[in-house]
């Protein structure tokens, strides 16, 4: 049986590891949570980011796969996916789970700027202001979105409206 205080303490003990970028302790927490939690998502969630985080991209992948495939509707495992494809340069799997993140829950904005981020990555700088302006359509107040908005806008040489941005 789950105790759900003792769950919440968990997550908590490890989101505190990653204020102080422990990763390598995160993955030794969050293997144990895992053997005594096995269907709580967000301690695998934890895994993969601790594990990408110490640039161990492709067993991050194997992890949010894995989770993924249980539970199909985690937007942030889906959107981490994304994240860790884009960083071995696997552009098409990163841009498929992008899209799904979208397709599940059109409201997501890290999916948005994640995917905008790739698409200003690639040069395909209308495309990734597209994003960045749907993501400053639920939030217009997080100054990140108009950093790269502003530089997407830079990208193209539009150097007014990268001002304005």
């Amino acid at each position: 049986m789950k105790n759900i205080d003792d769950i919440k303490i968990l997550v908590k003990q490890i989101q505190n590891l990653f204020l102080v970028k422990d990763y390598k302790l995160i993955v030794n927490e969050t293997r144990k949570a895992i053997k005594k939690y096995p269907d709580v998502s967000v301690f695998y969630n934890m895994l993969g980011l601790a594990l990408s985080s110490l640039g161990k991209f492709k067993e991050a992948i194997v992890i949010l796969k894995k989770e993924n495939e249980v539970n199909k509707e985690d937007l942030a495992i889906i959107n981490n996916l994304a994240n860790a494809y884009k960083s071995i340069f696997n552009f098409k799997d990163s841009e498929n789970f992008y899209k799904l993140s979208i397709s599940k829950n059109k409201n997501y904005l890290n999916a948005y700027v994640n995917y905008g981020n790739l698409k200003r990555d690639l040069n395909k700088f209308d495309d990734a202001i597209e994003l960045y302006k749907k993501a400053l359509q639920y939030n217009d107040k997080i100054s990140a979105i108009h950093y790269a908005l502003s530089l997407a806008y830079q990208g193209l040489g539009d150097f007014k409206n990268s001002e304005y941005y």
